[in-house]
């Protein structure tokens, strides 16, 4: 008995053993288990934390900017040309069509829609120089963010402006139909869709990374003033975007598309309006070539 009552003693023993060696065994796999569980949770935190702080740096980054840097020639709130010789280069010989315009006017945007390919389509074949002004009328923040963005597009990568400053007022047509205004009246939302437009017609990232939030208010604030204070003919009491002027003098009426697009194609036209379609400055040189014939004859 003695020894049966022993061996079951011995075996009780060695359960109980075998059961607290589980126990510890268990447990080192549950603190192992917690910990590495904890170690991922924490390096998706500090991951995700990262991602957050270097988004806000960037977003600082693009808001702290030199206006005067950024914008280069630009900063003093002149056009951007477009003629035969391609973005940025005007042609001395040729007249001059001016569009005045804000990226956040959707009567600006419909008119673009419709014939905004083919204006600058013509300026590229030599007809006229076209500039190409932003100023304010309607103002929503994503006036500013486009301006600034397309301003540095026209000194980094002039080969694609033209089809990004269609697509900038494209995708404000299409916010304007859809009553949306989440993106275009906010200007972080509004800067980092115009990088999406941007990257989407061939702008190379390495450019796009360098679009600021807005260096616009001043450029804006000078374009703006420039038009206000431009004697145009045929311009009337009243103000508004989108403009068309022949050669900073004479307005060209917009009453529907269509009807702009003849009244330029007839405008540009050498000869249609009873003179040629000579530029500005070759105009200035005959009539100050006049003035001294007249002043020497007058000596006489």
């Amino acid at each position: 008995m003695g020894n049966k009552s022993a061996k079951k003693d011995a075996v009780r023993l060695k359960a109980q053993q075998m059961r607290q060696a589980q126990e510890r065994a268990d447990r080192r796999t549950r603190i192992i288990v917690i910990s590495v569980v904890t170690v991922v949770v924490l390096a998706v935190v500090a991951s995700v934390a990262y991602v957050i702080l270097r988004q806000r740096a960037i977003v600082e980054e693009a808001r702290n900017v030199d206006p005067a840097s950024v914008l280069g020639d630009y900063a003093d709130g002149r056009p951007i040309v477009v003629g035969p010789n391609g973005v940025g280069q005007a042609d001395p010989s040729l007249p001059t069509l001016t569009e005045y315009f804000d990226y956040s006017c959707h009567a600006c945007a419909d008119t673009d829609a419709a014939v905004g390919a083919q204006l600058t389509q013509w300026a590229a074949e030599g007809r006229y120089n076209i500039e190409i002004q932003s100023v304010t009328t309607v103002g929503m923040e994503y006036q500013k963010a486009a301006t600034s963005a397309s301003l540095v597009v026209a000194q980094k990568d002039p080969d694609h402006w033209t089809a990004f400053h269609h697509a900038l007022l494209a995708y404000f047509r299409s916010q304007f139909q859809a009553s949306n205004g989440a993106v275009v009246q906010d200007l972080e939302a509004s800067w980092r869709q115009v990088k999406t437009i941007a990257s989407e017609t061939g702008v190379p990232q390495g450019v796009v990374d360098t679009f600021p939030l807005n260096a616009s208010d001043d450029y804006l604030k000078a374009s703006t003033a420039a038009w206000q204070g431009t004697n145009v003919a045929g311009r009337g009491s009243s103000l508004g975007t989108p403009e068309f002027v022949k050669d900073h003098a004479r307005m060209i009426p917009l009453t529907s598309a269509a009807e702009l697009q003849q009244a330029i194609d007839h405008a540009f036209t050498p000869g249609a309006d009873g003179s040629s379609s000579q530029s500005g400055a070759q105009q200035d040189t005959a009539a100050q070539s006049g003035t001294q014939q007249e002043d020497a004859a007058a000596e006489e």
